[in-house]
């Protein structure tokens, strides 16, 4: 029985008579009817698939099965997620790449042809589509990265086993020193564990201190920029900047319309005298997307609307449909800024008190800015363009 205790020093028998132990779905069911999560059924399918693409049987390559099966489910999730994480070497993107390379080398130890990993991806997201719609939504998204993100790993895969195989040749006590270790997850796109995987196959000690101080460095490098990713990367909160930090917002929405809601916010640099928008998306924008987008953003300007700002909690924004990231740093309180019903996002300001005081906006240039990630520089002509000049390269 649980209880609450009252003021008065007494106990009282709550409402809810239940624990939340954290356990989940899976661990309940195993722990009624016994085995491994991996007994249950809701891997029976996706070993099926990766025991038609494999020369090992299940019984004869458990741990490998396993791997391919779990880190493939959980990049499926992550890939199908609304707000558009992809494989990268900083930040989430570091986490989803670990995941598909780890899942790549165990599918290759398994005899697992190149380009097939997308396929067990496939299963998965026909197991949970169902429950997980976004799954379905985002399929060609999904697959898209798995086979962009397996291609990447096979380009590296050789150079780096050559580099590894050149530090290690003549190692003194068979030790890998630690920014050799950094230098294969820098350079090669390794991750420490495959490094150490290769490392444990022929008995090499890695320096791990050496490693994680090294990583510290780099991860702290990340972490400024991930900081300055939140404030919005504004230089200032001068009018002008105030301009261009509204229309990254009208950009925003502009690219969603034009190119599909897989397009989510990766980063934004602003100063007085232009934006620079990232973004999620797999190719280069076309001559006829760019137009289209830059016209879709001035049509918004034109119509004069006033943007309004609006305090609500986090779940009451996303009930209206407000686009947000980085939800983890939010408050339990948070601004919503709507241009009518062209764009409507979590954000904390500043804006222009209108769209029409923006000016004509012109992109300058769309080019590429990391794996799946799309970057986009643009002005406001009739404003910012005429007074600094200098600054939109």
């Amino acid at each position: 029985m649980q209880y609450n205790k009252r003021a008065d020093g007494q106990f009282e028998p709550l409402d809810q008579r239940n624990i939340d132990t954290g356990m989940g779905l899976e661990r309940v069911l195993i722990a009624l009817n016994g085995g491994t999560v991996y007994d249950s059924d809701l891997f029976t399918s996706i070993f099926a698939q990766i025991a038609a693409l494999s020369e090992a049987t299940y019984v004869d390559q458990p741990k490998a099965y396993r791997i391919v099966a779990d880190h493939t489910r959980t990049a499926v999730f992550i890939l199908g997620d609304t707000y558009g994480v992809t494989p990268s070497n900083v930040d989430q993107g570091y986490v989803l790449r670990r995941l598909i390379r780890r899942a790549l080398r165990f599918a290759m130890e398994l005899g697992i042809q190149e380009g097939n990993l997308a396929n067990v991806a496939n299963a998965v997201i026909e197991k949970y589509e169902l429950i997980y719609p976004e799954l379905q939504r985002n399929r060609d998204k999904i697959i898209r990265e798995f086979q962009a993100e397996e291609a990447r790993f096979q380009k590296t895969l050789s150079q780096g086993l050559r580099e590894f195989d050149k530090l290690t040749i003549s190692l003194e006590n068979d030790q890998l020193d630690g920014r050799a270790a950094f230098k294969l997850y820098d350079t090669y796109g390794f991750p420490i564990e495959l490094t150490m995987e290769l490392a444990k196959e022929r008995s090499i000690v890695i320096d791990l201190e050496g490693f994680k101080e090294n990583f510290q460095k780099h991860r702290e490098l990340s972490q400024a920029g991930a900081a300055q990713k939140f404030k919005g990367g504004l230089a200032d909160h001068s009018t002008h900047t105030a301009n261009l930090h509204t229309a990254t917002h009208l950009l925003h929405a502009a690219l969603r319309k034009v190119l599909g809601e897989e397009v989510a916010q990766k980063g934004s640099n602003i100063t007085a005298g232009r934006l620079r928008f990232d973004f999620s998306f797999h190719r280069k924008m076309t001559v006829e997307e760019i137009a289209a987008t830059e016209r879709l953003v001035n049509e918004a300007i034109a119509e004069g609307v006033e943007i309004i700002s609006e305090e609500m909690t986090l779940e009451e924004a996303q009930n209206t449909g407000a686009i947000g990231l980085f939800e983890s740093k939010y408050g339990q309180k948070v601004k919503v800024y709507s241009m009518g019903k062209f764009s409507k996002e979590i954000c904390g300001g500043p804006h222009a008190a209108n769209t029409a005081d923006l000016g004509t906006f012109k992109i300058v240039k769309e080019e590429s800015s990391s794996s799946s990630v799309r970057r986009i520089k643009a002005i406001l002509e009739s404003t910012d363009a005429l007074r600094y000049p200098e600054n939109h390269s």
